[in-house]
C-alpha cells in the first residue's frame, strides 16, 4: 500500500489529542512507507462525508500506486442537537453509509471502523458550534447497522464501541476531557486495536 485516505469525523481528526497524531498518526507511525492523508472532520455526519469524501480522496489517490480508503464515523449521526433534532436519522445514516460504501468498494480496498461511545453523564456536550446530546444507546445502533452493512458487501469492519465501552482507559480518558473526545491515552487504545486487526494488517500490505 502506498497512499491510503482516512476519512471521518473528530475521533479521525484526533481532537483532544495534544500530540495532534490522534489514532491514524499513532498507527501510521509503523508503517513509514504509506502516505497517510487524514481527512477527519470536527462534526461530520454521514450525509457531510457522503458529499465530499469522493472528491477529496481523489485528487490525494493517484491510479498509478496502491491505494486505499478508511471510513470511520457514525457518533456525529446519532447525536441530537439540542433545538433541532437528531443530526441524521438512522435509515436516512443507513442510505447515505451504503452509497459511500458501494462507491468506495468499485473504486479501492477500503475498511470501516465503527462509531465510538461516549460518556453519557458528560452530556450534552457543546461544541463551540453548537449543543449536542450524545447518547451510547442511540449510537450502538448505528453501529450495528453499519456494520450489517460492511458485511452485505464484504468489507471487513472493526466494531470498537463495544470494546471501548468497557475500557477502563478509554473511558478515563474520555471522561478527563469532555465525554465525546479522548486524551492521547485514549486514542492510543484505539489505535491499538486498530493496528492488531487482522484486516487493516492485510490491507497494509497490499501490493
Amino acid at each position: 500500500m502506498d497512499r491510503v485516505c482516512i476519512i471521518g469525523d473528530s475521533i479521525t481528526h484526533g481532537t483532544g489529542d495534544l500530540s495532534l497524531l490522534g489514532w491514524p498518526g499513532i498507527v501510521f507511525k509503523h508503517h513509514p512507507a504509506i502516505t497517510l492523508y487524514n481527512l477527519g472532520v470536527r462534526g461530520d455526519t454521514s450525509k457531510l462525508i457522503s458529499a465530499r469524501w469522493e472528491m477529496e480522496a481523489r485528487a490525494r489517490l493517484p491510479e498509478v500506486q496502491r491505494c486505499g480508503l478508511v471510513f470511520s464515523f457514525g457518533t456525529n449521526d446519532a447525536a441530537i442537537e439540542l433545538g433541532q433534532g437528531i443530526r441524521v436519522a438512522l435509515e436516512d445514516s443507513i442510505a447515505y453509509t451504503k452509497n459511500i460504501l458501494i462507491q468506495a468498494h468499485n473504486w479501492l480496498p477500503c475498511l470501516m471502523i465503527g462509531p465510538v461511545p461516549v460518556i453519557d453523564s458528560m452530556q450534552p456536550f457543546n461544541s463551540g458550534a453548537g449543543i449536542f446530546e450524545f447518547n451510547s444507546t442511540r449510537i450502538a445502533q448505528y453501529n450495528e447497522a453499519y456494520q450489517e452493512l460492511a458485511r452485505e458487501f464484504d468489507i471487513p469492519y472493526l466494531d470498537v464501541f463495544n470494546t471501548l465501552r468497557s475500557n477502563p482507559i478509554w473511558i478515563a480518558s474520555q471522561t478527563s476531557n469532555d465525554g465525546v473526545h479522548p486524551r492521547q491515552e485514549g486514542y492510543q487504545v484505539l489505535a491499538n486495536l486498530i493496528d492488531t486487526w487482522q484486516a487493516f494488517q492485510t490491507f497494509s500490505r497490499i501490493e
